[in-house]
């Protein structure tokens, strides 16, 4: 019988065959992406985390992670590569359930992920040919993701990388895979030489970035291997005009030159079902085949239109405790046997005891539980406390950019009340077509297919939006002109994290802006800009309004609810409209002349929510908005703007000026329950003191807000002061107001190496910083190898003032 429903199936399709060339480079890839884009949210990583080693801890972890995640079985002895590759670009081909959604793979990453889940079909004995293999495509493929989506017109082996296996004198690109050979561990500089762009990657990651239309220009990076073969990538294409390419190393041992031929490897060898057996049709088998579908019923659960399907009984008409039914222990001759275990049996049993619940119509809220549980959604999102990766599986799911976004640049967004922040269009293309705004986010929104998933963004509006008290939208349409002052550098500064309309924001790749207005809905936008934390817990985005008050007096006359009307206007017209002021690629110099000026970005030696502030009179601070701490002091000129205006602008920037001084790190407020008692350690940001954004007065001078366990309102105002022939300084007061006087709470003015006591209440730290306190009596204390300068604070009718002075 199954010889012949064997024969018969395989009648029905052809197949492939076999892969004709097995690649240990396109395994290595494909295991990166089988971590990396989602895959593991179902299914049993094979390997540990990115930057966690393997221990028998971890071990223990990915055993448990195996148990609970849907099991891929002996994939190697089943299908091709091929076969499996288009499965995996168009799983709701073969299976329309949508339980297995698209990744929205390339046909070279579907091929990459084939490659790796077949891995056992490698030869063991595979042979191992000098040089590399190359793909040559007719036009130019100007990004590796262009390369990723694009079909080669030709491929074979190449000696080494260079244009030689170009087909036409211009417009093509050109792809080199394989191995290179390190003779010796250590760091490696690499580089090429081309015209126009080229990209090298080791081991999948990006070494060299020489991309653009260009004249021949050299381009090189670092990277640390081992001694051994490691994978090889190079990208090139040729936009018109003349063409060159050529690849260096440099490393121990090693003279910079062109890497040689001799350094490279590629595997040759067919992959194929492990067990195969020659197949050879027979038509009687066939037809019996066939017969056999009919009687035994498979056309009904199976996609082939057959005549002399039966329908099968209803569920109310199902003897649940005949032994001998689909359901007992000795399922009957002619019945389906599912292998059910006894904690399935009486599952099922149970709920098909209570099948009249069935016809009942589910709340929208149980319509959205129901379809997030059927589709696993709940793998990767967390709605009302339910669901979402946890423990080591939450690692796999990483940031596909250097810059730190924290968990919101590689976490799926939770999903409570999402049916009241996004729009029903919207809800509706992400959900049927995987839209995402997330370019930064390595995981990807699956595609589970519009039949599966029809009545999830309306259930998500009815189920949420009742619940939602947000304002009103704007009666009237504000000044859009208003807004763009507000996003960008002379307002909010919304540009330093936020793209706007594909240009690149001067800072860390945040969300684009210009899709905002067609995605939210203006209710949640106006509470989330109010009050980001409520709506999105632990969200880097900071609050320009607290307490409802704005911290930009000058626009809108500081008016909380025009200024955010206007800026959803703004939003609202983007196309054609200007950029914000200060979205540019041009390198410059912030100088604070007439007023302070402040700069939101990534600060070297402050942290990603660093506050920089410039003022006239020439002493600089930065701000760490984690911890609410004066991080660095320097002095002269403030900050280039350069780096994170030009390019993509990620990474941090050191101040521009000199004297830069490391200043107290941590938390500057903190319980204690004795003099002896360790000032608390946070790891990345401080568990009581919360940032409740700043004020700026006439010139632009900032009076920071924070708290202290919620109980403790502070305004923390450092000012700038200009000392006649001697160095600028700052006189900084820190003002605390409590419902009730807070006991044992200190602050620590500095930590330091040394600090030495002078008279008059002053304070050397270093032997470089001056430090005057006064507002309680400072104590010197010891912690280790370093010395901290507390301050005891001394409430009276509930609030407390201490001035610190600093001169450097």
């Amino acid at each position: 019988l199954i010889d012949a429903l064997t024969q018969y199936l395989v009648s029905l399709h052809a197949g492939s065959g076999p892969t004709a060339d097995g690649s240990p480079e396109e395994v290595a890839a494909g295991r990166g992406l089988f971590h990396r884009v989602g895959c593991v949210a179902c299914h049993a990583p094979v390997e540990p985390p990115p930057k966690t080693a393997m221990n028998d801890a971890v071990k223990a972890e990915m055993a448990k992670i195996a148990q609970d995640s849907v099991p891929l079985g002996e994939l190697a002895t089943k299908t091709t590569v091929p076969e499996m590759a288009g499965f995996l670009r168009d799983p709701l081909n073969v299976r329309p359930s949508g339980r297995m959604p698209s990744m929205k793979l390339s046909a070279g990453e579907a091929r990459e992920v084939a490659m790796y889940l077949l891995r056992d079909q490698m030869p063991a004995n595979m042979e191992k040919a000098q040089g590399l293999k190359y793909e040559y495509f007719e036009k130019p493929l100007q990004s590796p993701d262009e390369f990723e989506k694009a079909q080669p017109k030709a491929a074979g082996p190449a000696g080494k990388i260079s244009t030689e296996p170009k087909k036409r004198g211009n417009n093509f690109s050109l792809r080199f895979k394989g191995n290179i050979t390190i003779p010796k561990e250590g760091e490696y500089t690499f580089s090429t030489v081309s015209d126009d762009g080229s990209w090298l990657f080791i081991d999948g990651k990006l070494v060299v970035d020489n991309g653009g239309i260009h004249p021949a220009d050299e381009k090189s990076g670092q990277i640390v291997l081992t001694a051994g073969e490691h994978a090889l990538l190079c990208d090139y294409f040729d936009g018109g005009g003349q063409i060159e390419l050529k690849a260096n190393w440099e490393g121990p041992g090693v003279a910079k030159q062109e890497i040689p031929g001799s350094a490279f490897t590629h595997g040759e060898g067919a992959m194929k079902p492990l067990g195969a057996e020659n197949f050879a049709a027979d038509a009687a088998k066939i037809a019996k085949g066939k017969e056999l579908f009919v009687s035994m019923n498979c056309a009904a659960f199976h996609q082939i239109e057959q005549p002399g399907t039966k329908s099968a009984k209803a569920l109310a008409s199902l003897d649940l405790k005949r032994a001998d039914g689909c359901l007992g222990e000795n399922v009957a001759k002619g019945l389906p046997k599912f292998k059910l275990t006894e904690a399935d049996r009486a599952a099922m049993q149970s709920a098909l005891a209570n099948a009249a619940e069935f016809a009942k119509r589910l709340t929208p809220a149980q319509q959205v539980e129901r379809t997030m549980s059927q589709m696993n959604c709940f793998a990767c999102h967390n709605r009302d406390q339910q669901g979402g990766p946890q423990g080591l599986r939450r690692e796999y799911f990483v940031s596909s950019t250097e810059a730190d976004l924290g968990d919101e640049g590689r976490m799926p967004p939770h999903l409570n009340g999402v049916g009241a922040k996004l729009k029903l269009a919207w809800m509706t293309n992400v959900i049927y077509h995987g839209a995402t705004v997330r370019p930064y986010m390595a995981t990807r929104m699956p595609v589970f297919g519009e039949d599966n998933v029809k009545k999830l963004p309306e259930a998500f509006a009815k189920a949420d939006l009742p619940n939602f008290k947000g304002n009103a939208p704007p009666p009237h349409d504000p000044s859009a002109a208003s807004g763009r002052k507000l996003v960008g550098a002379g307002g909010l500064s919304c540009i330093i994290c936020h793209n706007f309309n594909g240009h690149a924001s001067l800072g860390i790749p945040a969300m684009d802006m210009a899709v905002m207005s067609e995605r939210l809905r203006y209710e949640w936008f106006h509470d989330y800009l109010l009050n980001p934390q409520t709506l999105r817990p632990g969200t880097r985005m900071p609050g320009f309004w607290p307490d409802g008050k704005a911290a930009n007096k000058t626009i809108l006359d500081g008016d909380t609810e025009k200024q955010i009307g206007a800026i959803w206007a703004y939003l609202s017209h983007t196309k054609g409209a200007r950029l914000p002021d200060g979205m540019t690629t041009d390198k410059m110099e912030l100088i604070a002349d007439t007023e302070a000026v402040i700069y939101r970005n990534f600060i070297e030696g402050c942290g990603p929510r660093a506050i920089g502030v410039g003022y006239p009179e020439k002493a600089n601070l930065a701000f760490d908005a984690d911890f609410m701490s004066i991080a660095l002091l320097w002095q002269g000129a403030f900050m280039d703007a350069s780096h994170h205006r030009t390019g993509r602008g990620a990474g941090f920037e050191p101040p521009m000026g000199d004297n830069v001084v490391k200043w107290t790190p941590g938390s500057p407020f903190a319980v204690l329950d004795g003099e002896n008692t360790p000032w608390p350690v946070e790891q990345w940001r401080s568990a009581d003191c919360k940032f409740r954004g700043y004020k700026l007065d006439k010139e632009q001078r900032p009076a920071f807000l924070y708290s202290f366990r919620g109980e403790v309102a502070i305004a923390d105002v450092p000012l700038a002061v200009a000392n006649t022939g001697a160095n600028p300084s700052f006189a900084r007061t820190i003002t605390m107001i409590a419902s009730k006087p807070v006991e044992h709470l200190f602050f620590r003015a500095a930590l330091a190496h040394k600090i030495e006591s002078q008279e008059g209440g002053k304070f050397i730290v270093d032997d470089k910083v001056n430090v005057t306190l006064s507002g309680g009596k400072p104590l010197i204390r010891k912690t280790g190898d370093m010395s901290e300068l507390l301050v005891p604070v001394e409430f009276k009718n509930s609030k407390a003032v201490i001035t610190e002075n600093l001169s450097w």
